[in-house]
């Protein structure tokens, strides 16, 4: 090879690019990647709980409609036939007697 030829700068980029790669992939090869995949899981499931709590809150104190109740796992009161509302489920009305005829 004679000393007035000029390096070929594109051999030298593709040489270089080839041995940069490969020091990436050999980098990558070597780092444990099984605690970062479970980090970035469990942030996923995290972020999932944060967004699914927030539209249950919007759903349930912004659309909903006024004067709509919401049901509720306890028994509407019932009134008593003295006016009290115990609780108490309500007496059955009295069956009226047809009169002797």
């Amino acid at each position: 090879m004679p000393d007035d030829e000029k390096p070929n700068p594109l051999e030298d980029l593709r040489k270089g690019l080839g041995l940069l790669i490969r020091a990436a992939k050999t980098t990558i090869e070597k780092i444990p990647t099984g605690e970062l995949e479970q980090a970035v899981m469990s942030g996923a499931k995290e972020v999932g709980r944060a967004i699914e709590n927030v539209a249950h809150t919007v759903e349930k104190q912004v659309l909903r409609k006024p004067g709509v109740r919401v049901p509720t796992e306890e028994a509407p009161r019932a009134d008593t036939s003295d006016g009290s509302t115990d609780g108490a489920s309500p007496k059955p009305p009295a069956e009226a007697k047809d009169p002797p005829k």
